[in-house]
């Protein structure tokens, strides 16, 4: 018998043993990636950040335990709620006196804070459109729809003088979010 081969057995069990678990075999070392994680983990090209994408999710405790479809409903509804957030905010500012339209110099901001109502108002009930269409698996449409959400808060921060840079940021974060989910279920 050859004796380098029990050297050549013995070296290749110790260089393979030595190996880092992440590339063995084994089922039983590799982890289960939910599909919370999978969907957090592949939106950079999105511009979203797994840490925003989970930090988000968080907040509805179905997420950990939720199929594609439900994150993305997950995900809508919590636009829908931060649209509606903003709406209630603008609807503040309409009725305090701070923004009445009765002083020429607050007249151009009222009618801004008009556009932007109008403009959130008409997007919660797109969103809840992309919601249903999501809801029975049709993501195409529900794609383009909440694409156009996603430039409601620039259209709002064209107008001077409105006070709304951070709802507008926020609303613009979570729907980006949300066109990011729909639009990798898309394809």
């Amino acid at each position: 018998m050859n004796p380098s081969i029990p050297l050549l057995s013995l070296l290749s069990f110790l260089l393979l043993s030595s190996l880092p678990s992440s590339l063995s075999s084994n089922p039983s070392t590799t982890q289960t990636t939910t599909p919370l994680d999978h969907l957090c983990n592949n939106l950079g090209g999105f511009y979203i950040t797994p840490d925003y994408c989970f930090t988000t999710f968080a907040a509805d405790s179905r997420s950990h335990t939720a199929d594609y479809n439900l994150l993305a409903l997950i995900c809508l509804n919590l636009t829908i709620s931060n649209a509606t957030d903003v709406k209630s905010t603008i609807n503040s500012m309409l009725t305090s006196s701070t923004f009445s339209s009765s002083t020429p110099s607050s007249e151009p901001v009222h009618k801004g804070l008009q556009t932007c109502f109008k403009l959130y108002d008409d997007v919660i009930a797109s969103l809840m459109w992309s919601a249903q269409s999501v809801s029975a698996g049709r993501y195409d449409g529900a794609k383009e729809v909440v694409e156009q959400a996603v430039g409601v808060p620039a259209s709002c921060d064209a107008m001077p003088g409105l006070p709304l840079s951070k709802e507008n940021d926020g609303f613009s974060r979570i729907a980006l979010l949300s066109q990011a989910v729909v639009s990798y279920l898309a394809n």
